[in-house]
């Protein structure tokens, strides 16, 4: 079955292919135009009308721990990136979320693996500020210290830039591309772009000199197509050096930061986007229209979990229960179900979304009262796979990880099926009133193979495809 695309993809698309004027604009003093930095804000927004879904409110930090922060950004810090002074020739640039705890040290497991092969000429630089457990890979550094004084150097300037213009750019694309868009929309946009407008020159300018330092041939760069940094994409590809994303999560063709129009194309739009998409797989670049290379590699995390994950026969009597985020009401109803519906011997473990922690028991303290249903807590989430029989969810790419860790899957019927899993999978699971068939697929025989070969996902021999394509970029043939 071929994955539909959603309403607000396409949107995006026939505005991009129609190419309006307003795309190509720039707001004054600014190094790129304005629209791929906003144009995630308008996926998200759109995404929210496709699909009915409820978003988690953030938990506001006190004033006291911003302030906190703050200081602790500006004072001298051996992780600042101000302190990476050697040349290296593979620069990678992420957020610092992909990571987890290994021998009292943070991981990333999103390029750890590929760091790892070539550590001589390597440097990590991540967004968020590193924390009490230090780095894995020791040339890691901080950007938080940068954004932060770019921020500062903004509010000292005399010269600023004008919201009103912001917004007047903001209302124009929202009037080009979807009258679900609202007025509440275009204020949080506006204000987001703002700010990141505000700050850019200071951030170009800071950024540059420690490109000036490092020097690199390739950057690695999470989210390199999502917008939000396009001007550091475009500052980096003038000086010619090779921008590629490595793949994190689910694409595929209803996936906004995936998919372009026409517009995204021409040379000012394609400098702020990524030169190369390092894949998991063929399977994810199928059905995508992006500008970019797309290149299969793997997951070498993921392919040396799942050589260590126990057999299936051995492992406990468990099912995981993924969050889709979306409907934590529906979720608990069903996690209810599903619990007295299965055997006693057999335990329900329940994985929220990192985004949910905070508020777990205003979405979920109905669920997690339930005994016999347990939340999740390991690190990473193949740790949690390599224990389970079966993994239940709605549109995550843990359910495609699964396969590869051996897991039985099943998938609940939603808004999303369509657009994310298909019949990939088999048939969904309809509700709480469908959850026999879950307890029939665990306790009794395994279910169908899968339609889609699980190599074309997760292409196997990642690292040795990863160090093939290294040969000539990072490291000389």
């Amino acid at each position: 079955m071929t994955l539909k695309t959603a309403r607000g993809t396409l949107a995006l698309l026939a505005l991009e292919d129609a190419a309006p004027a307003v795309l190509f604009e720039r707001l004054p003093g600014a190094s790129v135009p304005l629209w791929p930095d906003v144009r995630s804000g308008f996926m998200y927004a759109l995404q929210k009308y496709d699909f009915q879904s409820t978003p988690v409110e953030p938990v506001p930090s006190p004033r006291s721990r911003a302030w906190l922060g703050l200081g602790r950004a500006l004072l001298p810090s051996r992780w600042d990136s101000r302190t990476l002074r050697s040349r290296r020739s593979a620069m990678y640039l992420v957020g610092g979320g992909t990571t987890h705890p290994v021998d009292g040290k943070r991981r990333n497991w999103l390029i750890g693996s590929y760091t790892d092969q070539f550590p001589e000429s390597s440097a990590v630089l991540q967004w968020k500020a590193i924390g009490d457990q230090p780095p894995a890979f020791g040339l890691t550094r901080s950007l938080d210290p940068l954004s932060t004084r770019a921020a500062a150097y903004a509010r000292l300037a005399r010269t600023r830039t004008s919201s009103g213009e912001v917004r007047r750019h903001v209302a124009e694309f929202a009037r080009l591309l979807d009258d679900r868009i609202t007025s509440g929309d275009i204020d949080a946009i506006t204000a987001s772009a703002h700010y990141s407008a505000s700050i850019a020159r200071h951030l170009e300018s800071q950024f540059s000199r420690l490109l000036d330092r490092v020097d690199p041939r390739v950057v690695l760069m999470e989210d390199a197509s999502y917008g939000g940094r396009s001007a550091l994409v475009a500052l980096m590809k003038s000086r010619g050096i090779h921008v590629v994303e490595p793949q994190h999560g689910w694409i595929g063709p209803t996936h906004g930061a995936y998919n372009f129009g026409a517009a995204m194309r021409a040379p000012e739009l394609f400098a702020t986007l990524p030169d190369e998409v390092l894949t998991f797989g063929e399977y994810w670049s199928a059905g995508t229209r992006h500008p970019a290379v797309m290149t299969p590699i793997g997951k070498p995390h993921l392919e040396a979990m799942s050589a260590l994950a126990p057999r299936w026969d051995d492992r406990a009597r468990e099912v995981l229960l993924v969050s889709s985020v979306a409907s934590p009401e529906e979720a608990t109803d069903f996690a209810l179900a599903l619990r007295a519906a299965l055997p006693a011997e057999w335990a329900v473990r329940f994985r929220p979304h990192p985004i949910e922690r905070p508020t777990l028991d205003a979405r979920y303290g109905r669920m997690l009262a339930q005994p016999g249903i347990v939340l999740d807590d390991h690190g990473d989430v193949y740790e949690s796979l390599a224990l389970a029989r079966g993994v239940v969810g709605v549109a995550s790419t843990v359910l495609f990880e699964a396969l590869a860790m051996g897991c039985r899957v099943f998938v609940r019927d939603s808004p999303y099926a369509d657009y994310y899993v298909g019949d990939l999978f088999g048939s969904t699971i309809n509700g709480a009133a469908d959850v026999d068939r879950v307890v029939r697929g665990l306790v009794g025989d395994r279910p169908p193979v899968v339609g889609a070969a699980v190599d074309a996902i997760w292409r196997p021999g990642a690292i040795e495809a990863f160090r093939s394509w290294a040969l000539g970029r990072i490291v000389p043939e």
